[in-house]
């Protein structure tokens, strides 16, 4: 098979979407313990709407975060 300099691109591409969607995965896990952490802390506080200003996202995220079934 002859080399082609897009093809190595193409791999080198490749290795790096599959690492920045493992640490993609590393920060949502994260990102969710926290939420629930603040949210079971203290839920009159850190009700949805003000979880999701403080975070930057839709309460609605929020909502699907802390309902979430976690092993």
């Amino acid at each position: 098979m002859p080399s082609d300099v897009r093809a190595q691109q193409a791999r080198e591409h490749h290795r790096a979407v599959a690492e920045a969607s493992a640490q993609a995965e590393q920060h949502r896990t994260l990102r969710n313990r926290l939420v629930r952490q603040l949210r079971e802390s203290d839920p009159q506080t850190w009700t949805y709407p003000a979880l999701a200003k403080a975070v930057g996202c839709s309460p609605e995220l929020i909502a699907a975060i802390v309902k979430e079934r976690v092993p």
